[in-house]
């Protein structure tokens, strides 16, 4: 039903542009129109055959005296008198011209009135040798030429039954000059009312465009999920925008001292940014059939050409129309192929898209004829966007309309969910309320257990605090201890113990886990280094006997951890050294050398019978040892452990000469401004000895 709709009102259309009666033409310069013009509400098209004389800018006085010494030349009015660009290049419009022509009108005393549409692009009008309108300046040069656009109605009263009508053109900033355009001649009231009605057509025209872009504005701030409304929008505010600027130029009207170039560039810009803006908006509406290239191709050359309209003079970019048309027609052909294969599939509505496309490109074609003078007749681009426009509206209508039915079918759905969901709340509020009761009860016992071990957390986080507490160390030694564990009990654990009056053994392991866990684990560690220390001499046997009794007694616990032993024997002055599984530990000599103090073995608990190595070394009032675990160092730098070592030492480096007192402090801080954190995510311990 829609289609019969549409196809009465476009046919409508087109039988009312035609004419009833065939008006006369100008003929060898003369319109005799009497006969037609003798009924009233009839105006005439002052088209044909008018006299020509190019390369001459004559007054209507100059023009008699010419007439008796030469034969005239005859000009087909509309038209242009523009040589092929291969000939003249960009010059081809350039020159000037004088038309004349006489009209035998029979009105006599009858006040009558001229149409003048726009010329190319500056005229001067002479009616009974008298000057009654003008656009812009007439000139035999570019320098001294001024363009201008500004149709208008002019009124004059003839003395006779005839009226003599002289008209100079120039052109230097159009591809087109002369007369493109028809000057309509009629009664006053006929002619005034024949621009009211193209007025008021034009403008319920620009107001339909321009109210359906900005509903479907309002429809995609709405609802972003569906861009092609935007898009839609988009491309009716320049349409609209179009019908304002061009036909009969109402911008001018409403700013007449708009710049001519300006407004120029309003009317390609509006017309030339339709294609890529209108082929994103058939692009989001048949993607699966739309080519991304071809879109990427359309867009970007359609702006290319609105960047060139941008940056050259009209007297250039006035003939990129033909080719942009060209380019146009190539995409509304690649266009009609995708619509194609979406009714093929039985695409929703294509065939109603398919529909309206075809009275666009039919209008198109028409205006593209007629504007370079291949055929004559009225404009209908409007008209064809306008009922695109209208049918794409209802199009996009029916959509929501889908949209908003199937919501309401969804709504009543839901509505019945709604009442089953309803029923198993009840039954799941009835749940909850017998599983409060049990996790309240749950909880109260969870908070008794959970009181429990933070009970026994803080009694072995006492007892392990009890046996790390060093001994007296003067006068051989002096010690400060980072200790940061990240739970209430740490895996890490030390031990400093006085084997006699001038030999002090420092241990230092890290132990797997947190709380309870590392607390067990510390305490098994801590009592059998106490039962080997009493019989072992050096650190490397007290690594050796560890590691046999963890291998043997504690294989099903799976405990291993790297372990530091370290002896100070005061009457030789050496420091012994041995480490299993751990980073070089660093001896600071007062002399500002760095020792390293190395690993001599593997992990204690991993391998059976290992003999681990030890390192011997002399030591001397105002040396710094420190050891450490890896989690002091390791944050440094997780993805290279060895650069992390690196920095550690340099920090520590940084401390040789700070006070006793201020080394582990600075230690800290520059461990935290490096890292950027302030706390460590391992347990991290580093003891500081100063041999005194």
């Amino acid at each position: 039903m829609n289609f019969r709709w549409f196809g009465l009102v476009w046919c409508l259309l087109l039988f009312s542009c035609i004419a009833k009666e065939t008006p006369p033409k100008v003929e060898k310069g003369v319109l005799s129109a009497e006969s037609y013009l003798s009924s009233s509400s009839k105006t005439v098209e002052l088209k044909g055959e008018w006299e020509y004389y190019p390369g001459l800018l004559i007054s209507p006085l100059e023009l008699e005296i010419l007439n008796a010494n030469r034969e005239p030349h005859f000009f087909e009015v509309p038209g242009v008198w523009s040589d092929s660009f291969w000939k003249r290049g960009f010059l081809a419009g350039d020159g000037y011209a004088t038309f004349s022509m006489k009209v035998h009108h029979g009105l006599k005393g009858v006040p009558l009135s001229l149409k003048v549409p726009e010329m190319e692009t500056a005229y001067n009008l002479f009616v009974d040798g008298v000057k009654i309108a003008s656009n812009g300046i007439v000139a035999t040069s570019y320098q001294t030429g001024k363009p201008e656009y500004r149709p208008r109605i002019v009124d004059f009263f003839p003395k006779e039954n005839q009226t003599s009508i002289v008209l100079q053109i120039s052109n230097y900033h159009h591809r087109k000059g002369g007369p493109a355009q028809i000057l309509v001649l009629g009664r006053t009231p006929d002619i005034h009312h024949q621009y009211e009605v193209e007025i008021l057509r034009d403008m319920l025209l620009v107001g339909s465009i321009l109210f359906m872009g900005i509903y479907h504005l309002f429809l995609f701030l709405n609802r972003k999920k569906d861009p092609f409304t935007y898009w839609f929008a988009l491309t009716c505010i320049l349409v609209a925008l179009r019908v304002f600027v061009t036909g009969n130029k109402y911008i001018v009207q409403l700013y007449p001292e708009l710049p001519w170039e300006i407004h120029l560039k309003l009317s390609y810009l509006s017309f030339f940014l339709i294609t890529p803006i209108f082929a994103r908006y058939v692009y989001l509406l048949f993607k699966p059939y739309f080519s991304k290239r071809v879109y990427e191709v359309l867009k970007y050359s359609g702006f290319a050409f609105c960047f060139i309209v941008l940056l050259t003079r009209s007297s250039f970019y006035t003939y990129l129309m033909v080719p942009f048309q060209i380019f146009t027609l190539l995409g509304a052909i690649y266009t009609f192929f995708v619509i194609a294969r979406a009714i093929r599939d039985s695409s929703s509505d294509s065939i109603i898209f398919l529909f309206s496309f075809f009275i666009f490109i039919a209008s198109f074609l028409n205006d593209i004829l007629v504007n370079n003078l291949l055929i004559y007749g009225p404009l209908l681009i409007h008209f064809g966007i306008f009922t695109m426009f209208l049918v794409q509206s209802v199009y996009i209508a029916r959509n929501f309309s889908k949209g908003f039915v199937e919501a309401e079918n969804l709504a009543g759905e839901l509505a019945n969910k709604n009442k089953t969901l309803q029923n198993v709340q009840n039954q799941l509020t009835e749940l909850n309320e017998r599983l409060e009761t049990r996790v309240k009860d749950k909880t109260e016992e969870l908070q008794g257990k959970l009181d429990q071990i933070g009970k026994d957390m803080r009694l072995a986080k006492s007892i392990i605090q009890s046996v790390t507490k060093p001994p007296e160390l003067e006068p051989y030694l002096k010690v400060d201890i980072l200790y940061k564990p990240i739970a209430e009990v740490g895996g890490d654990i030390y031990f400093v113990k006085r084997i006699q009056d001038f030999y002090y053994r420092f241990f230092l392991g890290d132990a797997t886990g947190h709380g309870l866990q590392a607390a067990l684990y510390s305490m098994m560690i801590q009592s059998e280094f106490e039962r080997v220390s009493a019989v072992a001499m050096r650190p490397n046997d007290v690594l050796f006997y560890m590691n046999q009794h963890f291998y043997d007694k504690n294989a099903d616990l799976q405990i291993y951890f790297p372990a530091i032993v370290m002896d100070f024997d005061f009457h030789q002055k050496i420091l012994r050294y041995a480490g299993g599984g751990v980073q070089n530990q660093i001896h600071l000599k007062k002399n500002g050398v760095t020792a390293m103090l190395e690993n001599t073995g593997p992990i204690i608990g991993i391998l059976e019978h290992y003999r681990y190595g030890i390192t011997e070394s002399k030591v001397d009032s105002g040396d710094r040892i420190f050891l450490f675990t890896d989690g002091l160092f390791e944050e440094l730098n997780e993805a290279d452990g060895a650069q992390a070592w690196e920095d550690l030492l340099n920090i520590i480096q940084k401390t040789s000469s700070l006070p006793f007192s201020e080394v582990l402090p600075a230690i800290q801080n520059m461990l935290f401004q490096t890292m950027n954190k302030s706390q460590w995510k391992d347990d991290s311990t580093l003891i500081f000895i100063e041999v005194t």
